[in-house]
């Protein structure tokens, strides 16, 4: 009897059948997930790396240094201060992550400005903690690692659709490698409003409005900033009314199809009504409950950090200049801050034709947003706020046709990154 065909390698040698079995395995999984895995992959063993030689180096501090010295609280968070845990997971938890990490252990404590940040980041962690012995740091971090791999593989596939998978190609990169991807590794909360904002899109681009709906629910209890996702969205809604295809009607079983008798439900027509309304639900629903139960309102609780404080932008940019000459405190970082703001304003607009319509709102609005606070340092967290901001990234991915931009912006984003990832392991602010 004849042996059964084999697959002979170029060389003669037969391949391995291990091989063979993880390029089957890979092969069906979608691109848009391989490429957000090893992606993610390659820039946490970077970040790892970081925090381990700088910890080497003894330029660590503690978990937390700045907020348990300065805040004065009546709990702390489990902080992972020692053996393995410090190099690995204490080095990244600092500032805003320590705020989170303490929310997720004790909730929203009287007296303290903790209902600033938005309860979906903390209620997820001390979910995932659980299994893991209550280490909400760790559970922090681990869930940033599932998260970022949702959002990016959303984000290459949103831009497939709309700009072609090279340029979702580039996105994917040039996103994961910006100066603040660290953030991404960290337990804050980028991963988690990175995945819901692009998801809401990916359902609102698809005429899925109940995965736009949920995702944008989530976004609107992650950040105030969610709120914005009214606008693309809508628009969205608006389009898709237009040209009648608001409401697809659920497929008819086979007998019933030729009598055509088969209509949008009372829920297919609410959906696209749920999916804009959603973020401001999210906010809404914080917002209850932080006056009538927390009894410390949301936006009293962002006075603390300036949260109500606006001004036009040339104000702020000019203050943020002002921070820079004066060489104040994280000059370096402001003077970082005012340059990729204003590149992000430019190429939102010179992209302007080339991207949906949606993704333009989107971006001016929250560009708009960042550049009209002055906080007690002029444009905070402003690097947080960019690395979010997808729409700029798949302008940058259109521009990244060009092999020496595409190289700069890679190199030069890489570098900045590992710079940022170690002044933020030493204990200073960045953001």
């Amino acid at each position: 009897m004849p042996e059964s065909p084999s697959i002979v390698a170029p060389d003669g040698a037969r391949p391995r059948p291990r091989a063979v079995w993880s390029r089957a395995l890979a092969s069906r999984i979608p691109r848009s997930w391989r490429e957000a895995i090893w992606i993610t992959l390659i820039v946490r063993i970077g970040l790892l790396l970081v925090g381990v030689v700088v910890w080497l180096q003894a330029g660590a501090p503690g978990p937390c240094h700045f907020e348990v010295a300065r805040n004065g609280w009546a709990t702390i968070p489990p902080l992972d201060g020692s053996g393995a845990a410090f190099p690995l997971v204490g080095v990244w938890q600092r500032w805003d992550a320590c705020w989170y990490t303490k929310i997720a252990a004790f909730g929203y404590e009287p007296g303290t400005d903790a209902t600033a940040f938005f309860p979906a980041f903390p209620l997820l962690m001390r979910a995932v903690a659980a299994p893991l012995a209550g280490d909400v740091a760790l559970a922090g971090m681990v869930l940033n690692l599932v998260l970022s791999v949702v959002g990016l593989a959303g984000l290459h596939r949103l831009v497939t659709r709309d700009l072609g998978v090279r340029v979702a190609d580039r996105t994917v990169v040039y996103l994961s490698v910006f100066p603040a991807a660290l953030f991404l590794y960290a337990p804050f909360t980028e991963a988690l409003f990175l995945a819901t904002t692009v998801w809401a899109f990916v359902g609102a681009r698809e005429r899925r409005w109940w995965l736009a709906a949920a995702a944008a629910l989530v976004a609107g209890l992650t950040r105030p900033q969610g709120v914005l996702l009214v606008l693309p969205i809508a628009w969205e809604v608006a389009v898709a009314w237009r040209s009648g295809d608001l409401v697809r009607p659920r497929a008819a079983p086979r007998a019933l199809a030729v009598l055509d008798i088969v209509r949008p439900s009372i829920v297919d027509r609410l959906a696209p009504v749920c999916a804009i309304g959603a973020p401001i639900a999210g906010i809404a629903i914080f917002g209850w409950y932080t006056s009538a139960v927390a009894r410390l309102p949301f936006f009293d609780a962002q006075d603390a950090w300036g949260g109500r404080e606006f001004h036009p932008p040339w104000e702020t940019l000019g203050a943020a200049i002002d921070w820079v000459r004066a060489g104040g405190q994280s000059a370096g970082i402001e003077l970082l801050n005012v340059g990729l703001l204003v590149l992000f304003a430019v190429v939102v607009v010179l992209a302007a034709r080339r991207l949906p319509v949606s993704y333009t709102l989107y971006a001016t609005a929250s560009l708009l947003l960042i550049a009209i606070r002055i906080q007690p340092i002029p444009l905070t967290s402003t690097l947080r706020f960019l690395l979010v901001l997808f729409p700029v990234f798949a302008a940058l991915g259109i521009a990244g046709r060009s092999r020496r931009f595409d190289l700069a912006w890679t190199i030069g984003s890489t570098l900045l990154l590992g710079l940022a990832a170690a002044t933020f392991v030493r204990g200073d602010f960045v953001a």
